[in-house]
C-alpha cells in the first residue's frame, strides 16, 4: 500500500498533509509529487516527512502528477493505491476507513464522497453544480452510478492502474485522468464503491484560488467521455443501468457515524 498525494502551489496546506497522512498510516509509504510548485512545497513535504517527493519541472497537470506518482507506487510493490488532494480538502483521518472497505472489497475502487457535505450546503455552488454534470456523464460511460466522480480521494487496486500511459494519452494532462481511470476501471468490471467523507471547505480553502476550473475542466471530461460513448453507439444500457443504480442509493441514508462526522465539519 502506498499515498500519492499531488501537489502545486500547496506551502499553506502540505506539511500538514504529509505529517496526519504518516500518522493515519505508519506502514504506508508517503509520495508527494510536487508539480513544478515554485512556493516551496517540495521542501515542506520533505521536511514533513514525505517518504519521497517526486518533482516535476515545468508544472504538467494534475494527472501528469498523478501518473508519475501512481506508477512508483506501483514500482514499490503496492497492492493498493490510495489518493488525496494536498489542499487540505480531504482528511487523511479518513484513509484508514478507505483502506478498510478495499480490503473488504476486494478488487473495487473506493472513492471517498462528499454528496452529504453538499446536500447539506457545505460544497460552493459552482463547484455543487460542475461535478453534478460530471457524475452524471461519468456514470453513463461507466455503466454504472458513481457518486462524487471529482473527488480526488481514492483508493484504488493496483490492477486499476495497469496501464497509466495509455489513459495519459487519451485524457490529457489536467482533472480527466481521473475520470478515464474511472470509466475504463468500470467497464473492466471493477466496482466504484462510496465511502462518505467531509469535505473541507472552510474560509481559507475557499480564497486560494482553485486549480480546477469548472468549466473548462469539465469541459474537457465531457468530451473525453462522449467520444467514449460514440465508440460505443452511446451505450444505452449503461445509462438506464447508471440511472437505476443511482435511484436506489439515493434512497439509502448515510451510516450513521459517517453522518455525524458530515454534520459536524459542515456547521
Amino acid at each position: 500500500m502506498a499515498i500519492v498525494i499531488p501537489a502545486y502551489q500547496e506551502a499553506a496546506t502540505i506539511g500538514d498533509i504529509v505529517r496526519r497522512a504518516r500518522a493515519a498510516l505508519p506502514e504506508a509509504p508517503v509520495l508527494v509529487v510536487d508539480d513544478g510548485s515554485t512556493d516551496g512545497t517540495a521542501e515542506l513535504a520533505e521536511a514533513a516527512g514525505a517518504t519521497e517527493v517526486l518533482r516535476l519541472v515545468p508544472n504538467q497537470g494534475k494527472g501528469a502528477a498523478l501518473r508519475v506518482g501512481m506508477a512508483r507506487a506501483l514500482a514499490l510493490g503496492a497492492g493498493l493505491v490510495a489518493t488525496l488532494d494536498g489542499d487540505g480538502q480531504h482528511r487523511p483521518e479518513d484513509l484508514p476507513r478507505l483502506i478498510a472497505t478495499a480490503r473488504e472489497r476486494p478488487g473495487c475502487l473506493v472513492i471517498g464522497s462528499r454528496r452529504a457535505t453538499a446536500r447539506a450546503g457545505g460544497q460552493p455552488a459552482a463547484r455543487r453544480r460542475a461535478n453534478r454534470v460530471a457524475d452524471f456523464w461519468i456514470s453513463w460511460a461507466a455503466g454504472q452510478a458513481i457518486a462524487d466522480s471529482q473527488c480526488g480521494f481514492r483508493v484504488y487496486p493496483a490492477a486499476a492502474l495497469t496501464d497509466l500511459d495509455r489513459y495519459a494519452r487519451r485524457s490529457g494532462r489536467r482533472f480527466a485522468f481521473e475520470s478515464a481511470i474511472l470509466i475504463d476501471a468500470a467497464r473492466a468490471g471493477c466496482r466504484v464503491v462510496a465511502v462518505d467523507v467531509p469535505a473541507l471547505y472552510g474560509p481559507e480553502s475557499l480564497r486560494r484560488p482553485s486549480h480546477f476550473r469548472p468549466v473548462a475542466d469539465i469541459a474537457r471530461i465531457v468530451m473525453m467521455v462522449a467520444g467514449r460513448l460514440l465508440a460505443r453507439r452511446m451505450d444505452p444500457a449503461g445509462l438506464l443501468r447508471s440511472l437505476a443504480e443511482a435511484r436506489r442509493e439515493n434512497r439509502l441514508p448515510a451510516h450513521r457515524s459517517d453522518r455525524t462526522d458530515m454534520e459536524t465539519e459542515t456547521r
